[in-house]
């Protein structure tokens, strides 16, 4: 994948994606993040879209967030030696 090639938009999207992943202790970034990503940027195109579409933004966040919730994390053990 050519991150060079995506539009600023798109970019700074795919980072705030990983954040979120990070956020909630993912160890992949999946379209969930990516989705939340969208939903939060300032001037993005996503919630006037979405709008227009039809579809509540505020719900889509709260199932967002409920379904990155319920998803498992990673978690760091502790060798013994």
């Amino acid at each position: 994948m050519r991150f060079d090639k995506f539009t600023i938009k798109a970019q700074e999207a795919v980072q705030d994606a990983e954040s979120i992943a990070g956020k909630y202790n993912h160890p992949s970034l999946d379209t969930e993040h990516l989705l939340q990503a969208l939903l939060e940027q300032e001037e993005g195109v996503i919630p006037p879209l979405l709008d227009r579409l039809g579809v509540s933004t505020t719900q889509l966040r709260g199932e967002l967030e409920r379904a990155l919730t319920a998803r498992p994390g990673y978690m760091a053990r502790m060798l013994s030696f």
